[in-house]
Order: C-alpha cells, then structure tokens, then sequence
C-alpha cells in the first residue's frame, strides 16, 4: 500500500513480499540468501563486484529534495531509510519519472515515501555474486542494496556497472 494513488504495476514489481530473514544469517530484510541454491565455495561473492557507496536519504524528504541529491551526486538512486536509520525502501530515477512526473505530482509536495519501492530486496556482501546478478536480471532490478553480515546497509549494486566491469 502505498499513497497517492501507486499501483502494483510493473513499476513496482520489486516490491517483495518475503520475511526479512536470511537463511544463512540474521539480516532483517528481503536477501538473495534466502533462495540459495546449492552453491560452490569457488565462486565470487558480492563484495567482489564492488558496490558503491549508498545514498542513504530519510523518508521524510519530498521528492524534490531526493532530487537534489541525486543530481548533486550524479547518482540514479538512492536507499530510503526511516528515523531509526532501518532500510525501508529504493527510489530511482525511474521511479520518480513513473510516479511523480508522469502522474503531474508536485514534487515538492510528493515525499519520497510515496514514490518509493518498499522493502526491496537485498543482498549480502557474502552472498555469491551470480546470485545477485540473477536476482536483477529476473526481476529487473537495475539497483540492489548491499548489507553486511548484521542487516546494516553498505552499498548498492548497479547492473549497469556490474556487466561494464565484468
């Protein structure tokens, strides 16, 4: 559920409906780790592909001012966080261009929170990068948030960046 009207179109499809719970580890929210297959110990784990330092930006901030971050940092998405410092959403360029813009919303008036996917999924720095990768390939992610071994946030991945590396 979200406000001012958002669908679950295919907009939002990453929205996840799973237990924030790794099988493999405490981490409190939606982990590619928790659909692991049988994995090999030989392949690369996530911090291999090396994920960038997140915008961590509060929910509380009109869409306007996401923005202005955004463009100041040259960046297409940023981590949405509550007032407990909690994951708890991932906006992207994209998502202010589907849900703010293109529905005539006044950014300055919109919050993040209304434009944002909630509960994204997320990887660990642990998890085998092919995993990850699969993960925003499936799904069409084109940002995946980072997190260490105790849920807290540490980067994000950008598909863009991953296959230019690769």
């Amino acid at each position: 559920d979200t406000t001012m009207g958002m669908s679950n179109d295919e907009d939002t499809a990453s929205v996840g409906s799973h237990s924030l719970k790794s099988s493999t580890k405490s981490i409190s929210r939606n982990s590619v780790s928790s659909k692991k297959s049988i994995q090999s110990k030989t392949q690369k784990p996530v911090s291999k592909l090396r994920p960038s330092k997140p915008i961590l930006l509060k929910q509380s901030l009109s869409v306007v001012d996401v923005c202005k971050s955004l463009s100041k940092k040259r960046a297409a998405a940023a981590l949405i966080t509550d007032s407990r410092s909690n994951l708890v959403g991932i906006i992207t360029d994209h998502d202010i261009t589907r849900r703010v813009v293109a529905r005539q919303l006044d950014p300055s008036d919109a919050l993040v929170s209304s434009a944002m996917t909630r509960d994204p999924t997320v990887v660990s720095m642990d998890d085998p990068a092919m995993d990850a990768l699969s993960t925003m390939v499936e799904n069409h992610f084109r940002h995946l948030p980072v997190v260490d071994s105790n849920g807290a946030v540490v980067g994000v991945l950008d598909i863009a960046k991953c296959l230019n590396d690769a």
